[in-house]
């Protein structure tokens, strides 16, 4: 099988500042299905990226989404511009860009549906004509992967396709976040941030679906100067210039009761998780949450919110609150300073709960999801 494997955002972001969500799933699954000999068996896989300068993984560039977009469709599918699709058995558009062509199966992984159910976390600017074109393009797929029930039932929802047609593949964690670092490698992570136990810990891109300025706000609910005494520690890059929530993190910085780290290795951010009394993840929509999952296996207890893929991720091995609800989430960071037993007892239950995400188990679900398509 000849497989056409999108890989426009991982290079984009290999390129830029570390990778997300989507970087994530996608380097991973790459990785998978090109090295594990359980799968490259009768697998050719060949990248493509639309746009970009370079390619970590030689994949084919292409013209950038919205010039191949039109030249195709001025063309016709059969045209130059889809030359490397000619020969493809399958392509898999790992993102939102979806190559036009009209013989060739496509199959696509879709993350979230927020364009279309939850517009308003999106930029002003592309909150309107973007969504209704991604759906438009998205509908032309043969099959699609969704990264949790919940996302699944939202893309019935939103793009009327049937069940079906949809596979929920899970993200696994990397073996990685399960070994123990030397707590002289942890120390001078800190010690490099300007860091002390005890604090808590946020990891995500500072938009608005990320609830942080609701965080910091319950945060500092905390009684006795415990806000001081356990701050709260945020690693994520600025998606894109929200005003309450950046005066929100400034003025906490200024009190001594936050930290914010733009950007982070994956090493150091191993460290971080190593580290933290308790990952708070108090979202209001996820159609996965990569960080529950990476907390899991670094043996740290969770906070995160009953709502959206968080708590079908999480289950029963986290504390989960209402994102909307202050004193629910400082009770929630209350308790885990106040209880050893329960802190203990969420790191066990989140380490059998990580054990159940791995990139094997995924890289074979999406190999049984092409082969149902071919």
């Amino acid at each position: 099988m000849k497989l056409a494997f999108g890989t426009t955002l991982l290079d984009r972001d290999q390129l830029s500042t570390g990778l997300d969500g989507i970087g994530q799933n996608c380097k991973e699954l790459l990785n998978q299905l090109v090295s594990n000999p359980a799968f490259n068996t009768n697998l050719v896989v060949k990248p493509f990226s639309f746009g970009v300068e370079n390619t970590f993984y030689q994949a084919k560039i292409l013209p950038s989404y919205p010039i191949y977009a039109a030249k195709t469709l001025m063309m016709g599918p059969n045209s130059t511009t889809n030359n490397f699709f000619k020969k493809i058995d399958l392509i898999h558009a790992t993102d939102q860009l979806i190559p036009l062509v009209r013989y060739t199966p496509v199959i696509a992984t879709i993350y979230d549906t927020i364009p279309l159910s939850h517009p308003q976390f999106l930029k002003i600017r592309s909150r309107y004509i973007k969504p209704k074109i991604w759906k438009i393009l998205t509908q032309r797929a043969n099959h699609i992967i969704a990264i949790s029930e919940f996302s699944k039932n939202s893309i019935i929802e939103y793009f009327q396709f049937k069940e079906k047609q949809i596979s929920v593949i899970p993200m696994g964690v990397n073996k990685t976040y399960f070994e123990s670092i030397d707590n002289l490698h942890i120390e001078k992570t800190l010690l490099n941030f300007k860091i002390t136990k005890p604090f808590f810990l946020f990891i995500g891109s500072i938009q608005p679906r990320k609830n942080i300025k609701t965080l910091l706000d319950s945060h500092a609910r905390l009684p006795k100067n415990l806000a001081f005494h356990y701050p709260l520690v945020i690693v994520g890059k600025l998606a894109w210039s929200d005003t309450e929530t950046l005066a929100a993190i400034q003025l906490a910085i200024q009190d001594g009761r936050c930290h914010w780290l733009r950007y982070v290795s994956e090493f150091e951010k191993r460290c971080l998780l190593q580290s933290a009394l308790a990952l708070v993840l108090v979202s209001l929509y996820e159609g996965f949450g990569m960080p529950i999952i990476e907390a899991f296996a670094s043996g740290l207890p969770v906070i995160t919110s009953n709502c959206t893929a968080m708590s079908e991720v999480a289950a029963n091995a986290a504390l989960l609150v209402n994102p909307y609800d202050q004193n629910e989430i400082t009770g929630a960071l209350l308790a885990l300073i106040d209880s050893d037993t329960m802190r203990t007892n969420l790191q066990g239950a989140g380490l059998k709960r990580a054990r159940l995400y791995t990139w094997e188990l995924n890289a074979k679900a999406t190999i049984q999801a092409y082969q149902a398509i071919i």
